[in-house]
């Protein structure tokens, strides 16, 4: 959740108001917009509603931002254009369209400059600022760290002197864990040092908290472990302050570390002990990889060759595809050692053949690397002596031709002639040629078009599907979280208003007993808004998370998991995430179904998902009475976004099977 968390307290500062404030801000800028009567105003105030809409309605985000585009062009407004460009790329940021946040983060930066050497004011430095800071934001979701820390050092400077403190603070921070990553660590260690003393003034205890295990990180790579410590024990601080925290786990697995590296190995044991239990149940968790490689360490410092040897095993076999080769080639010589330790000479043999294999193919790879580069030398040096060899034929031919030239007059008439003749043929089979390039081309000019064409339609279908789960989320907290709290203040007016005389424990109860299903359903609101598991851990996890939410008393949803998500771009595992929520949705509440499966496979760039249920089912003459019906739209709309095709399996009482194929080149 950090890392989503992060970024999206690095907008905060830029947007500026949180949802019931941005609501208010909007009813009075649409006022605004209705009673404008200059065009330069008309055109700021639809360029703040298009950043106000941003992440709250798509279609007013961009209606708004295209008018205020529009607008500005008719009338050379360059203060307009430069806001209404960064406030369109931001809309797009909204949705992870990286392209276009892009293209549109551009142009609206380049009017920026412009603008700021004829006007450098407050309001002018801020649309400058905002264009830059989100445009290293979409680098970074592109993976180009180098390029959002160039950005963030361009831009944060700026937001100190303007003196937003939030943003300056988490910006450090961020700019601390992307130097670390890099191991700059004298870098890292400084912008940690400014970052710290920043949130000292005004951060929460889980900014503090965050904060504080990043710098443990960092200090542990420097070896500065009497600095660790102290940090560590702000972490524990904030750490008390926040009960059921999800930072236990990495608390504890930094402590462990400190404690390792100290000598006090029973503590250091204790604190990845109380690690472990905190992530035992996440069998893929990334933390436990990390918590085996340590655990190693401990029991290696130890002289526990053997227990060394079995976390180190577990590293090596563990689930996920992120094992560099280097931590591999490590890992085989680190298993040698033990195995030697253990007067295993066989097994340690074995092991060290494996790390010299593996330290010899990375020579063989660089060796093959210098042997194609002198392959290419040696063709390049070949081709050159064919082409001087020709010259000189050719020019012994010209010799022989001369000599001969008094003999064959005639003949060489006839060969011009002929020369002449096939020019004319050749020349004229190339104009054909040219025109059926032409047509071709033609051709593939209307297919891109009619691509296009398919592409905006799905793309505002999208948009249409999503405004209208928007509204449905609207009469959720309206209707659902809205009566609820309604309801505990009525209850605690009254109870204020009767002024019992003896301690209310049963309307206490009662409230609290309502507050907690309040809470609930907040949560489930906001889980359904947007899964902050897949941004941070991918598609695996986010689906284990709500399948797990989704199963309870009378309904059990089970996944299969089968192959990865790496090589997926977010925007496809968002929309894949919400194609197998809707099937599960449907499932549950409409077909009744007490058992739920739910399998992803993927085979290299095909992934099939299938949803399964024991419900209700439907006859398959009812599919066309369905497809009005907002669910299958959805549905429709974004396999067909994805590429893929939709395939619906399911008889009276005997449940339903749906399958969902897509292919991830043409996604």
């Amino acid at each position: 959740m950090r890392v989503i968390v992060l970024v999206f307290i690095l907008f905060l500062p830029i947007f500026g108001q949180s949802q019931t404030g941005r609501e208010t801000r909007i009813d009075s800028l649409e006022n605004a917009l209705k009673m404008a009567e200059h065009d330069t105003t008309r055109v700021l105030v639809m360029s703040e509603l298009a950043r106000s809409y941003g992440g709250v309605d798509s279609v007013k985000c961009f209606e708004n931002g295209f008018k205020a585009i529009a607008l500005s062009k008719k009338i050379n407004y360059l203060k307009g254009l430069a806001d209404a460009n960064i406030n369109v790329a931001g809309g797009y940021l909204d949705y992870f369209d990286v392209e276009n946040a892009k293209k549109y983060f551009e142009i609206g930066n380049s009017l920026a400059d412009k603008l700021i050497v004829k006007d450098s004011s407050k309001a002018n430095m801020k649309i400058w600022l905002r264009g830059y800071y989100n445009l290293g934001v979409a680098y970074g979701y592109e993976g180009n760290v180098a390029k959002e820390i160039e950005l963030a050092a361009k831009t944060i400077p700026i937001a100190q002197q303007m003196g937003d403190k939030m943003f300056v603070a988490n910006g450090n921070t961020n700019l601390a864990i992307k130097y670390s990553n890099m191991s700059l660590t004298d870098k890292a260690y400084e912008m940690f040092k400014i970052s710290q003393k920043q949130f000292q003034e005004i951060g929460s205890p889980e900014d503090m908290l965050y904060h504080s295990l990043a710098f443990s990180s960092c200090l542990a790579s420097m070896d500065s472990l009497d600095q660790m410590k102290s940090v560590l024990d702000i972490a524990k601080i904030n750490l008390d302050k926040i009960p059921n925290s999800f930072y236990r786990g990495p608390y504890y697995t930094e402590l462990g570390l400190y404690y390792g590296r100290v000598g006090e190995y029973d503590k250091a044991l204790k604190a990845l002990d109380r690690a472990y239990d905190f992530y035992k149940d996440k069998k893929t968790h990334y933390y436990l990889k990390l918590l085996y490689q340590r655990y190693a360490k401990t029991y290696e410092k130890m002289g526990d060759y053997k227990k060394a040897k079995e976390y180190t095993l577990k590293y090596v076999n563990f689930s996920d595809d992120q094992h560099s080769f280097t931590d591999k080639i490590n890992a085989y010589f680190m298993l040698a050692r033990y195995e030697a330790k253990l007067d295993n000479y066989e097994d340690a043999y074995n092991y060290l053949q494996g790390y010299v294999t593996a330290i010899d193919s990375v020579r063989v790879t660089e060796l093959g690397n210098d042997m194609q580069k002198l392959e290419v030398r040696y063709k390049t040096a070949t081709k050159e002596k064919e082409i001087l060899t020709l010259k000189n034929e050719k020019t012994e031919t010209a010799l022989a031709l001369e000599k001969k030239k008094s003999q064959t007059y005639m003949l060489g008439a006839i060969t011009s002639i002929l020369a002449l003749l096939l020019f004319i043929g050749f020349y004229a089979y190339n104009q054909k040629l040219r025109r059926a390039r032409k047509k071709e081309e033609q051709r593939e000019a209307e297919v891109l078009l009619l691509k296009q064409e398919q592409q905006n339609k799905i793309f505002s279908a999208m948009i249409e599907g999503q405004e209208k789960e928007r509204k449905r989320l609207a009469i959720d907290l309206h209707d659902g979280l809205g009566g609820r709290l309604s309801g505990i203040s009525l209850n605690l007016s009254k109870l204020n208003k009767d002024e019992p005389k003896e301690y209310p424990k049963a309307q206490l109860q009662k409230v609290m007993k309502d507050l907690d299903d309040s809470l609930a359903e907040l949560r489930s609101i906001a889980r359904n808004m947007m899964p902050e598991t897949l941004v941070k851990f991918g598609l695996q996890a986010a689906l284990k998370d709500y399948c797990s939410s989704m199963t309870g008393s009378g309904t059990k949803v089970t996944l299969q998991f089968y192959g990865t998500e790496e090589g997926i771009s977010l925007n496809q595992q968002v929309t894949m995430y919400r194609v197998i929520q809707e099937l599960i949705n449907n499932a549950v509440k409409h077909a009744k179904a007490s058992e739920v499966l739910v399998q992803y496979m993927r085979d290299g760039n095909k992934v099939d998902i299938t949803v399964e249920d024991n419900g209700v089912g439907f006859k398959k003459e009812d599919i066309k009475d369905k497809e009005g019906g907002m669910g299958l739209l959805n549905l429709k709309t974004r396999v067909a976004y994805l590429k893929g095709d939709l395939e619906f399996q399911s008889e009276e009482n005997e449940g339903t099977t749906v399958n969902v194929q897509i292919k991830l080149d043409a996604a």
